[in-house]
């Protein structure tokens, strides 16, 4: 399908702020739990330190993937930070809002209140399930979404006139590295059991697509409803095929179905799980999934990351973050929304999303904000490598190349990260 969106100016061609006047003319007080870090308007007003951005965030503080909020969040506030100390051509504000999950109607009302404040950019959602309900919604009024952790390859060709970004990498490639760990860990007979939402279903299809060309017999694809109760049916049906692999792809639910699957006492050494249904199990929890394995968008979090975040989050009375997965894409988003601004010489929506694929790309390499700011300021074009990558974007809004982490779980249900797979996206 050719791309649907405009051709970008690599310097700031887009310097109108007649959108942005309509969204302050909207402005209301913050209606969320938020980090308002500064103050500024929407638009390209300025301020002492340069031009005021205006963001928010719609990630899961409740619901099914609600594991993931504490590390996104914790992301957008230590690049909202670190863009405020380096007081280099702009200052941003954050509003956080709650993206519940597709059993709630919670981010439709999270993203009308943002944009309503004057919000030029949303971060989020987490879910890819959630972010179909309010991307037309996000999209239309000008706001440039750009989600941390969306993987459905749906996203890839919709039509959204260029505002929609994400930094995680479409499930096209978590398919692929993922069918070729089962396939390198000798694996001939495998089951799948996946959600039915695009999530769930777009990683399941690619997964497929892998194994069905290594010649690998997928022997149960089953999908389930996420409300349910339990599993217990769906899980005979995997099992009845006798595989020696069985892959779950879920959120919250994936719980009672470890439950389910050791109930019916099949061996957790022979499981893979996803992004969606990693770090669900703590420490102590039962049942011990011990041997399992997860694939995760996105590099090992660096050391000096995790605890730059832990101490964020100890300064704003948070509890410990158990978690890093998506912190850095979550990161890597706030920056980017800063420095296509800073780069446009605006804050509407539409400079934002004119400027995202230029700094991301052919430039003068730069990892920081601050960096990256001052190479702006001397006319330099950049390209932003991030925390989580390279993140090149395409013109579709995709990231073009990506790393999916590995982790497995020992006895007592601790994990650690054991590899890194690097593919690219076409």
């Amino acid at each position: 399908m050719a791309s649907h969106r405009p051709a970008r100016s690599p310097r700031a061609t887009f310097l109108s702020c007649c959108a942005v006047g309509a969204a302050a003319a909207l402005a209301l007080s913050a209606c969320s739990s938020g980090s308002d870090a500064s103050s500024g308007e929407s638009g390209d007003s300025g301020s002492a330190d340069g031009l005021d951005l205006k963001i928010g965030s719609i990630l899961p503080q409740t619901g099914s993937l609600a594991t993931l909020g504490p590390p996104e969040i914790a992301g957008v506030d230590l690049a909202v930070k670190d863009i405020n100390d380096a007081a280099a051509g702009l200052k941003v504000s954050v509003t956080h809002a709650d993206s519940g999950d597709t059993t709630t109607n919670i981010a439709t009302q999270s993203a009308t209140s943002l944009i309503s404040e004057g919000v030029s950019g949303i971060v989020g959602a987490a879910s890819s399930g959630v972010s179909m309900t309010i991307i037309d919604q996000i999209t239309s009024a000008g706001v440039v979404q750009i989600s941390p952790a969306n993987t459905s390859p749906d996203f890839t060709d919709y039509d959204d006139n260029g505002f929609y970004w994400r930094t995680a990498p479409s499930d096209v490639l978590q398919g692929q590295i993922l069918g070729n760990k089962i396939i390198e860990d000798g694996k001939k007979n495998v089951a799948i059991l996946y959600m039915n939402d695009p999530y769930g279903i777009g990683l399941s299809e690619n997964l497929k697509k892998t194994l069905d060309a290594a010649g690998v017999t997928v022997a149960a694809d089953v999908t389930y409803d996420p409300a349910a109760s339990n599993f217990t049916s769906e899980i005979g049906q995997v099992l009845g095929k006798d595989p020696d692999a069985l892959v779950v792809i879920g959120f919250e639910e994936s719980k009672v179905i470890f439950s389910n699957i050791a109930t019916a006492g099949y061996d957790f050494p022979n499981v893979y799980g996803t992004d969606g249904n990693y770090g669900l199990m703590q420490p102590g929890d039962q049942p011990d999934i011990a041997g399992a394995q997860f694939t995760v968008p996105g590099v090992k979090a660096p050391e000096d990351f995790q605890s730059q975040l832990q101490e964020l989050v100890k300064s704003q009375g948070s509890p410990e973050l158990t978690t890093f997965s998506y912190a850095a894409e979550s990161y890597d988003a706030t920056i980017l929304l800063a420095l296509a601004a800073l780069q446009g010489g605006a804050t509407d929506g539409a400079t934002i999303r004119d400027n995202l694929q230029s700094v991301s790309e052919d430039g003068t390499k730069c990892t920081t904000y601050a960096d990256c700011a001052d190479l702006i300021a001397a006319g330099t074009d950049i390209d932003y490598d991030g925390l989580s990558g390279p993140i090149t974007f395409s013109d579709k809004g995709d990231v073009t190349e990506a790393t999916i982490s590995i982790f497995k779980y020992s006895t007592g249900n601790e994990s650690e990260w054991v590899d890194g797979v690097s593919g690219k996206l076409s």
